[in-house]
């Protein structure tokens, strides 16, 4: 997805070596950063039985059996040449996978789009209300976790501004929380003690975007403008919004003295990196021992990871760990997220894809450490 506010919007295999900074991390060993190995597997999910030649976002939440749903943003059906200027009218808001568990370097197949009674095309699995109309407003699915028998899911509700490219500017209106059992997936949107369908409005941070569980906690990652924030419940609380506490104070490189101080009220006052367009993943790598932080760098033509010892921080400045060929002068690269449930030998190898708005297609990348 693009970014909040401004939404930041290959096929062979393409290998390249970065040499990542020593730096990166104050836990994670030099030697294990230096010299990691980045290839580019190809786009996911093509060919495919339904027609779908274009997916944006592409997040997976990893599932209780095993293997995982993906989750996508705008989808199209058919031929298109280019999703810049293209009206959304007509086009799926939002469309899940199944995915089974499997090597990811094979490139994930099987899967299995979740459709319509017919079976004959994909289906948008957070619904829209009577009320809202597709041409206007758009539901991108973001996040999420599975509790129990139920799998939850963030999702923007976002305002398209007329007569201006979704790529360039809309209006987030909010954050919301969608629940399906798990199988079914049919889901339905929760509201807020206050009776809003937005957890959080459009002055607060995105919560959501990325969902770390940890010992007694979920850990839930938020955006605003570029800066990350983070709130925690519990899983058996996600779904009253006013169970969550919000960090307001945390370490930092520059004043690592900083305690950790959470509070039931959001304050932007702890914002733990930023220069991240809205999407991204952080996810504890025991191979690294430490945290691993994955997201696009602005607008620029890279994607970055920093590192920290805890959740909280302090976490480490960007590090290049691939720079994806550039196809067209119009290119923008965006969407970069790791899939924890992908990764092998303890976090050795991992996995990541990113879109870029000129093939409008996930693109699936490995990682090796040393």
């Amino acid at each position: 997805m693009r970014n909040a506010i401004r939404h930041y919007r290959p096929a062979l295999c393409a290998c390249a070596t970065f040499a990542l900074l020593a730096s990166t991390s104050q836990s994670a060993s030099p030697a294990r950063l230096a010299g990691a190995t980045a290839c580019n597997l190809g786009p996911l999910f093509q060919p495919n039985a339904h027609n779908i030649t274009g997916q944006d976002g592409a997040t997976s939440i990893p599932l209780p059996a095993g293997g995982a749903l993906w989750l996508f943003g705008d989808t199209i059906e058919g031929e298109f040449r280019s999703i810049r200027g293209l009206s959304l009218a007509d086009k799926l808001s939002n469309t899940a996978a199944v995915v089974p568990a499997q090597r990811a370097r094979q490139g994930l197949t099987p899967f299995n789009f979740l459709t319509t009674t017919d079976s004959q095309r994909p289906r948008e699995v957070i619904p829209f209300h009577s009320d809202e109309s597709r041409a206007k407003e758009r539901l991108w699915p973001m996040h999420g976790t599975c509790v129990g028998e139920h799998i939850f899911v963030f999702y923007h509700r976002i305002s398209l501004l007329p007569g201006v490219d979704v790529f360039e500017n809309f209006k987030l209106e909010g954050m919301g929380l969608a629940r399906a059992r798990i199988g079914e997936w049919r889901f339905e949107r929760l509201s807020s003690p206050a009776g809003l369908r937005e957890f959080w409005t459009g002055d607060q941070p995105t919560f959501g975007v990325f969902v770390t569980p940890n010992e007694n906690f979920l850990y839930v990652w938020g955006s605003l403008m570029t800066g990350m924030f983070l709130a925690r419940t519990s899983p058996a609380s996600i779904s009253d919004s006013s169970s969550y506490e919000y960090l307001v104070s945390a370490p930092t490189l520059d004043e690592p003295q900083h305690h950790v101080r959470w509070s039931r009220r959001f304050a932007p006052s702890a914002p733990l990196f930023d220069s991240v367009p809205n999407e991204m993943s952080a996810v504890y790598n025991r191979y690294l021992r430490c945290y691993v932080a994955l997201h696009t760098y602005l607008r620029d033509h890279q994607i970055v990871i920093r590192t920290a010892p805890q959740i909280t921080g302090p976490w480490s400045g960007p590090t290049v760990i691939y720079e994806p060929p550039k196809l067209t002068d119009a290119d923008l690269i965006y969407a970069a997220k790791e899939h924890p449930e992908l990764a092998e030998d303890n976090g050795r190898i991992i996995y990541f894809t990113y879109v870029n708005s000129s093939t409008y297609q996930p693109q699936l990348v490995e990682v090796t450490f040393p």
